[in-house]
């Protein structure tokens, strides 16, 4: 069975530690990676109406696909002796964590990369932690992984 590292990438301050990480840990174990974005469903802001720009979910999706390609290249950067190498970037839509452990479990994924967090403490106590949510339920190993401490 292959090695294959999803990494969870939200478009936040943690961002472009988590996207190096990942790319490292996935060097190290020859594995291969896929990153994941996870937009929030536009049906939850059908009260805003005519608000809400129709497109809202492609510009926002390619947005983050040009955030995330320009993460992956500045982290592939520290690496010039590799040979070119695609990493994929998967979408989703909804509930981050049902999207998260879904994803994992349906590409046959053996481990999961989170950070450690991305929410705010108000939307913590509301509804949970995506990433503990992730780190409970997914069917796979998850690493959640904190900036400045990197055991290798």
């Amino acid at each position: 069975m292959p090695k294959k590292i999803l990494v969870c990438v939200d478009i936040g301050n943690l961002a472009e530690h988590l996207v190096d990480y990942g790319h490292s840990l996935a060097l190290r174990l020859d594995a291969e990676i896929s990153f994941l974005h996870v937009l929030p469903n536009p049906h939850t802001w059908k009260g805003y109406g005519t608000w809400i720009h129709p497109d809202i979910t492609k510009e926002a999706r390619e947005s983050a696909t040009k955030k995330i390609q320009y993460l992956i290249r500045k982290a592939e950067e520290k690496h010039p002796d590799l040979p070119h190498h695609e990493h994929p970037i998967l979408f989703g839509e909804g509930d981050a964590t049902e999207v998260i452990i879904q994803t994992g479990k349906s590409n046959g994924f053996n481990l999961i990369v989170i950070g450690f967090k991305s929410r705010s403490g108000i939307e913590q106590m509301m509804i949970g932690s995506t990433t503990s949510n992730v780190a409970r339920y997914a069917n796979c190993s998850v690493l959640i992984y904190r900036p400045g401490f990197d055991p290798f």
